[in-house]
């Protein structure tokens, strides 16, 4: 468990959404925070609204998918505090269409943002944050997506279920730490995803059926969930040491088709004669164990 109060946050995605909406709610709780955004200007701008409130706040451009871009946040931010709350959360959607038909660039681009992002956030502060010896959290922003495929963007869909492995390798990996680390699993939330998209693709903007898909997740994504009331709900989670931060309770029913539907194909061993995997033997080889259980 991790208390806020006093503690320095460094928030992906920061300059609006469910970033912003969590620098808020932390500030508020006594954190210090670093709103960080590939839209600078604009991180600079909540910052300032948050400084203008009474509250220690830095607004800083970050490229998440530049190694250089980070370094030089991360010099920022230490001048700043040291940084025990990170919450990595800057994502972008993806294309439409059928797979086969997917812009290369595009492709890569959501992978670099949505998954690829959270090695560079773990470089610049995690080490630190271990070394410290003091509580800290990281949260990683997948979505419930990742659990319940629907018929959007596979580029999409597949860079948050690698972000959502990301969370779940790291959960064993920190349980001998004082980190702890929460994955966030949101439905739809009223963000600017959809817009943010638009204006950063790296290729030219989608036309036709493509074009009338993305306004029309904009308008779906306009009646989704405040971020207001997640940011409160991921803050929570990090007081609590909360490792999964469901929002949305309409999801569970699809949530379990799914894993019954993955449980369900399990049968008999494909080799009669083989004693099966020594799943302790894996665990102890690896100096960890499952799940993340801290001892």
């Amino acid at each position: 468990m991790t208390r806020v109060s006093g503690k320095t946050a460094f928030i992906t995605g920061g300059a609006s959404g469910i970033g912003l909406a969590t620098a808020r709610v932390l500030s508020a709780r006594g954190a210090r925070v670093i709103l960080a955004d590939i839209d600078g200007a604009g991180a600079r701008r909540a910052a300032q609204s948050l400084r203008a409130e009474g509250r220690d706040a830095l607004g800083l451009e970050l490229d998440v998918t530049d190694e250089a871009s980070w370094a030089k946040a991360g010099d920022a931010a230490r001048d700043f505090g040291a940084v025990r709350i990170l919450f990595s959360n800057a994502g972008v959607g993806g294309g439409s269409g059928p797979f086969e038909r997917y812009d290369t660039e595009v492709w890569r681009w959501n992978y670099a943002v949505n998954a690829h992002a959270h090695l560079y956030a773990c470089r610049t502060f995690l080490g630190e944050m271990k070394a410290s010896g003091e509580p800290g959290h990281l949260v990683i922003t997948s979505s419930m997506v990742a659990i319940v495929p629907p018929p959007i963007s596979v580029a999409y869909i597949s860079s948050k279920y690698a972000a959502l492995g990301i969370a779940m390798a790291l959960r064993n990996e920190l349980a001998e730490t004082s980190v702890d680390i929460s994955v966030l699993m949101p439905g739809m939330s009223a963000t600017r995803i959809v817009e943010t998209t638009r204006d950063l693709r790296p290729a030219p903007q989608e036309v036709g059926t493509a074009a009338a898909t993305s306004q029309a997740m904009q308008g779906v994504l306009a009646g989704g969930m405040s971020p207001d009331r997640i940011a409160e709900r991921v803050v929570d989670a990090i007081e609590k040491g909360e490792y999964w931060i469901f929002t949305h309770p309409e999801w569970k029913v699809m949530a379990e088709l799914v894993m019954q539907d993955m449980l369900a194909a399990f049968g008999p061993s494909a080799d009669p004669g083989y004693e099966g995997d020594d799943i302790d033997g894996l665990i102890r080889a690896n100096g960890g164990r499952m799940f993340g259980a801290k001892s």
